[in-house]
């Protein structure tokens, strides 16, 4: 029977671990924006097979999970015109907004604790990249990724030393925006908010874009944003209105959502940008009042879907050449590879698992 878990955060499903291995491999999956983890319930199936356990765990405000408290939505500030050129207003707004994504990478690694408590995980075998747990967040979830790598040095699991079990943390087809990264070189195009578009049609639009198959060239100016192809036809062209609701959520992506206000105000802030710094390059052992460095071998992955939105890719592009000239100056880093997904589009988990 799989475990109980405590916390604010809801584990939707839990393959299990394989019944007789001795090192499976533990795979944590977090969602990204408005869609939840139950996009990724055809991959439950499948864990025993590839000697794996699969835990899906929905973030606060999403289904199963608890809602926000008053108090940590009162961290996501929006400002209005006038605070946004008052220095001790931004300065706050900052500030909070970095609790606030601590707040939600300790929740993380309590559950991560939990589960290594429950004692269904294995030890890693880094060598033969097997084991131990490897935690996953797709899209906006990059960013419960990078915060808790950024803060997890300085958590306590009590007697349970989780460093010692994660393994991996994978950064799954995560546009520019939770990473803090420069917008595109091209325009960026959302449908939602093409105003070419009548009102009614912009969500179905969305969805298909989002969803969609694009042919992107290797260079920034010939990465497609806007323009999806109609062979393979978006993913959400197989869905049938049941299936698109029961994995989604709206409510945090819309104006004033918790999701919403976080996307917002964390790439103003500079807020998701300095996570990924802290994530990727931590502090070395002799650094004044730094234990960051016990956490170093904990590896980094970028896996990215070729026919993504283009967010997708341009992220990618920057993050090699941030990471190839990382190493160029020597600088501490964590280990960093990068995996392309052939075919692939944002949702290739649902069709194709």
């Amino acid at each position: 029977m799989a475990p109980t878990f405590s916390g604010p955060l809801h584990v939707l499903e839990d393959s299990g671990a394989p019944v007789g291995s001795h090192d499976f491999t533990t795979v944590v999956i977090l969602h990204g924006f408005t869609w939840h983890t139950g996009i990724f319930t055809k991959l439950i199936p499948l864990a025993h097979s590839h000697n794996a356990r699969i835990l899906l765990v929905n973030r606060r405000d999403y289904p199963g999970s608890d809602p926000l408290p008053k108090e940590e939505c009162a961290l996501l500030h929006v400002l209005s015109a006038a605070e946004w050129e008052n220095p001790e207003k931004v300065a706050m707004a900052k500030r909070d907004l970095g609790l606030f994504m601590e707040h939600r990478a300790r929740e993380l690694y309590d559950l991560l604790v939990q589960l290594v408590q429950s004692g269904d995980v294995s030890k890693p075998d880094r060598a033969n990249n097997k084991g131990g747990i490897v935690v996953a967040g797709w899209s906006l979830g990059g960013a419960w990724m990078t915060s808790l790598l950024a803060h997890a040095a300085s958590f306590s699991g009590g007697d349970t030393k989780l460093r010692d079990f994660l393994r991996r943390v994978v950064l799954y087809d995560v546009p520019d925006i939770p990473l803090g990264l420069p917008p595109p070189v091209k325009e960026v195009y959302i449908p939602i908010f093409d105003t070419t578009i009548p009102l009614e049609e912009r969500v179905p639009a969305f969805l298909n874009w989002i969803t969609g198959y694009f042919e992107h060239g290797n260079t920034p100016e010939t990465l497609e944003n806007k323009v999806y192809l109609q062979d393979p036809p978006p993913t959400v062209s197989a869905l049938t209105p049941e299936q698109l609701a029961n994995i989604t959520c709206m409510a945090p992506g819309m104006p004033g959502g918790s999701d919403d206000t976080l996307v917002a105000s964390g790439v103003k802030l500079g807020l998701f940008a300095s996570l990924k710094e802290r994530a990727l390059y931590p502090p070395k052992k002799d650094d004044a009042g730094s234990n960051g460095d016990a956490w170093r071998e904990v590896e980094v992955r970028f896996v990215t879907c070729e026919r993504s939105i283009s967010g997708a890719l341009w992220a990618r592009m920057l993050m090699r050449k941030e990471v190839e000239e990382a190493k160029a100056k020597g600088l501490p880093m964590r280990d960093i590879q990068f995996v392309a997904i052939r075919g692939a589009n944002h949702f290739v988990r649902f069709l194709h698992a």
